[in-house]
């Protein structure tokens, strides 16, 4: 009986201490997303999925690609590798030069949703420890991963567990989707941790080469399974906020998507109202990192309380004919264009109405709804723009759908329709403002709040 009772306290002792394994690997073994493995079948069919339903939904691709012989040449080139089985990663791997070919922000070969990557990254999806600055002569550490600072804070990084920077950066680049080569810098700076992790893989830990002081040095850091900024949900006051500073507004407004329009609305109007009650001469309205969303967010939030004169937002519009947007007597798969003639009234009664200045600062990230917004603005002189030109083009794509490949489950982004801006060029550059930042004659005290 004791021989008994030893080898029963001895098996439990072994299990308990195999259970405790088993958890601690659990617990310490990273979650490596999209991984399903595909056959050479199904990686081409949703490959042809894809290509056959961003030709369904598309307007015009020729808007965007400078060389369409040679994307569908690419295109051919990629299909002609999937000859052997891959996973869902591999697959986005080989599709995902097309990004920069593509050439619009509103078309995506993409991997997963922004909610999508929070979730694997409370699995424990582990990436690139840095968050980093991308300039034109390289790219340096902004911060560790989810946090405000680095002790390696501004310094260059020259290589990537030793490959360059530039050759890292280039094949980023490539992957990454957007209208210019500035607009994908603005996009790979944020999604830099992701991009980096879909294009080279779940890596363990990093040897970083780093230039700081004109020191050179090497660092080793593990991967780190956190938010990058990009990926942590603004509060409201973080999206929407004004800072009244002397005779200035300063109002801040970060995104044109927002889910409780209500709200939003709501604090628009008593901001105008403060502006009022103050005795504001000078409204600056930032939008340089507005990446867009709803026009009916500006509309109905800003330019009623500052339009003086009747205005369309856009002057004319080709629009692919989708199902589930089609119109009485409207075709499926045609291409609708026309002008829109629709004016929108000014309310000059509203109590709140601004008469007083008003400057539009504008950036890189400006982008999508937000740039329909500048071209109305400086097309009917509702504002003076100033900053730096926008990263996207001021004749925008929009309307995007999205689908889910069936077998990859990779997510797909394309728009359905093009808009010329109010005045009726169809201008294929960015928007430029009057006046950079710096020679705006803004005061010294009000230049550091933006």
């Amino acid at each position: 009986m004791q021989y008994l009772n030893k080898w029963l306290s001895l098996a439990v002792i072994f299990i308990f201490c195999t259970l405790t394994s088993i958890t601690s690997k659990a617990q310490t073994t990273s979650f490596i997303p999209l991984q399903t493995p595909l056959s050479v079948e199904q990686a081409q069919q949703d490959f042809e999925q894809w290509f056959n339903w961003l030709h369904q939904t598309h307007p015009d691709l020729s808007h965007s690609v400078k060389d369409i012989d040679a994307f569908y040449q690419k295109v051919a080139e990629i299909k002609s590798t999937l000859k052997a089985p891959i996973t869902a990663m591999t697959l986005w791997q080989a599709m995902a030069p097309l990004n920069s070919m593509l050439a619009d922000g509103h078309i995506k070969v993409g991997h997963g949703s922004a909610s999508q990557w929070r979730q694997w990254i409370a699995q424990g999806t582990a990436l690139f420890p840095l968050e980093v600055h991308i300039t034109n002569d390289g790219m340096y550490v902004a911060r560790d991963l989810s946090a405000q600072s680095s002790h390696y804070q501004g310094a260059k990084i020259e290589a990537i567990n030793g490959k360059g920077i530039t050759s890292i950066l280039q094949t980023l680049l490539e992957n990454t989707h957007g209208d210019t080569l500035a607009f994908r810098q603005n996009v790979l700076q944020d999604q830099f941790n992701r991009l980096f992790y879909m294009t080279f893989g779940p890596q363990d830990s990093f040897d970083i080469d780093l230039v700081d002081d004109n020191k050179k040095h090497r660092i080793t850091l593990n991967a780190k399974a956190a938010l990058p900024q990009s990926l942590v949900v603004s509060s409201f006051a973080e999206a929407f906020n004004v800072t009244f500073q002397d005779n200035t507004a300063i109002l801040r407004v970060n995104t044109f998507a927002w889910d409780d329009l209500k709200q939003y609305l709501t604090f628009m109007d008593s901001i105008f109202s403060d502006i009022k009650a103050k005795g504001i001469s000078h409204l600056i309205i930032d939008i340089s990192k507005n990446g867009g969303g709803n026009d009916d967010m500006w509309m109905a939030g800003i330019l009623r309380y500052i339009a003086d004169k009747p205005y369309r937002h856009f002057s004319t519009y080709r629009s692919k004919i989708l199902l589930k947007y089609r119109d009485p007597g409207q075709i499926v798969g045609n291409i609708e264009q026309g002008e829109n003639t629709r004016l929108i009234q000014p309310d000059l009664q509203l109590e709140n109405f601004y008469t007083g200045k008003v400057s539009l600062l504008i950036g890189t990230g400006t982008y999508s709804s937000s740039i329909v917004f500048a071209n109305t603005v400086q097309d009917y002189q509702f504002a003076q723009l100033i900053g730096a030109p926008t990263g996207g083009r001021s004749t925008q794509s929009g309307g995007i759908q999205f689908t889910k490949l069936t077998h990859s489950q990779l997510q797909m982004i394309s728009p359905r329709f093009l808009l010329t801006r109010p005045n009726g060029v169809a201008q294929m550059t960015p928007v430029k403002p009057v006046v950079s930042l710096a020679n705006a004659n803004i005061p010294a005290n009000i230049l550091t709040l933006l």
